[in-house]
């Protein structure tokens, strides 16, 4: 048995024998008084009080004999000088002979003055004595001084948490919160993403997690770019705002160059996403795409024309030969000069590539300038490269027999068809 626990034992023991002692000499008294008429029973009375125990010297409380059985000073009032008089600590359950009765570490008076418990070394049941507690500045009579969820002493031992602040880290979350949610409560930013944890809690991030939405991008690069920690794909394009920071285009622009498509669209046929006009031939990709001419190729049907050139001249991008006059766009426009929409383009009956075979101007009517278009000397069976085709000194827009040589132009009969021809 712990020596100070027996005496504080033996202490209340002999109390307790005393009080016993001094009730059975107060009956005796009692029971031997007589009638005051009786001189010799009153002066025997008289002797009796005289053999009472002795008064309280020190006015502590505690009758002299009480004192002599505790092993207190009868003569001082607080024998172990702990600012409590040795009747308080009687009544207290103190030992007045022991100047901090719990072993906390506070004197008994200092500890009633604070109204901590001068027989329970932890006041408030938090683990920490009352002495720790004041050392540290913490309230000894409550378990959790700042309120934040844990107790002093989970705050001091475990956690290393401050244990006056109910936010340790100033994140934004109690300590109490932050050891329920699995965050530190000592690191702000427990996952070291850039945002603390308070400011994820607010845009719904993982506080444990950097990347939140699993996109390639720390939570904290999201919120300072203004993309969502949250979804992968801010924009809604296709792409993930990581590979959308990595390839250039905007996270927050779904159509990054302003082309109608989508960057993910623009991405999975092969267009480049950053410019509206991927293969440069003039027509913004949405204008190919509702043609139906390759984004990618600036000559969709290969005729030697640009897509944008010949949405420009009314040609079909995707048809080599617009007018369908067997010669190719491309080399109406660059070679011939013809019109790639007009299968005759000088308007002489005769189609451009006929011209063009025969050796006439496919942008002259009347390529020997004799009078008669190209067309009407295909008719007339003339040559349309000779103004005189039978060499009779007659120009075939003027002569009446135009294949037989008839250089009077005689016509008889006044038909309008020389007599040459006539016959």
């Amino acid at each position: 048995m712990n020596p100070k626990s027996f005496q504080h034992n033996h202490c209340r023991w002999s109390i307790g024998l005393l009080v016993l002692v001094l009730g059975s000499c107060t009956n005796s008294a009692s029971n031997n008084d007589t009638s005051t008429e009786n001189p010799d029973a009153e002066m025997n009375a008289n002797d009796d009080e005289n053999d009472a125990p002795a008064g309280d010297s020190d006015g502590d409380g505690l009758v002299d004999l009480v004192e002599f059985a505790l092993g207190t000073d009868f003569e001082n009032p607080d024998t172990d000088g702990d600012g409590l008089n040795d009747g308080d600590e009687v009544k207290l359950g103190t030992d007045p002979l022991d100047v901090d009765t719990d072993n906390d570490g506070l004197l008994d008076g200092d500890e009633v003055l604070a109204g901590t418990s001068p027989t329970d070394r932890d006041s408030d049941g938090d683990f920490l004595t009352d002495f720790q507690e004041i050392s540290l500045g913490t309230d000894p009579l409550l378990s959790d001084t700042d309120g934040d969820g844990l107790s002093d002493f989970q705050e001091v031992e475990t956690y290393l948490t401050d244990p006056l602040a109910t936010d340790t880290d100033n994140d934004g979350v109690t300590d109490g919160d932050e050891v329920t949610g699995g965050t530190s409560p000592t690191d702000a930013d427990t996952d070291k993403d850039g945002l603390n944890d308070g400011d994820e809690a607010s845009v719904g991030s993982d506080p444990l997690d950097p990347d939140t939405d699993n996109d390639g991008v720390l939570d904290g690069t999201e919120v300072v770019l203004g993309t969502d920690p949250t979804n992968a794909d801010t924009d809604g394009d296709g792409i993930n705002d990581g590979q959308e920071i990595s390839g250039g285009t905007d996270p927050l622009n779904s159509d990054t160059d302003g082309d109608g498509i989508a960057d993910g669209d623009e991405i999975d046929s092969g267009d480049n996403p950053l410019t509206g006009d991927a293969d440069l031939d003039g027509l913004d990709d949405a204008t190919e795409a509702s043609l139906g001419t390759d984004p990618n190729d600036d000559d969709t049907d290969n005729d030697g024309l640009k897509d944008g050139e010949e949405v420009k001249l009314n040609t079909d991008p995707l048809d080599t030969d617009s007018d369908d006059d067997g010669l190719g766009d491309g080399d109406e426009v660059q070679i011939y000069g013809t019109d790639p929409t007009n299968p005759d383009t000088d308007g002489d009956g005769v189609d451009d590539l006929d011209e063009i075979a025969n050796g006439t101007d496919p942008l002259a009517t009347d390529s020997d300038e004799d009078g008669l278009s190209d067309g009407e000397e295909d008719d007339l069976g003339s040559n349309p490269l000779n103004n005189d085709s039978d060499n009779d000194g007659i120009s075939d827009g003027e002569d009446n027999c135009v294949l037989n040589a008839n250089a009077d132009q005689a016509d008889s009969d006044n038909d309008g068809v020389g007599d040459a021809c006539d016959a």
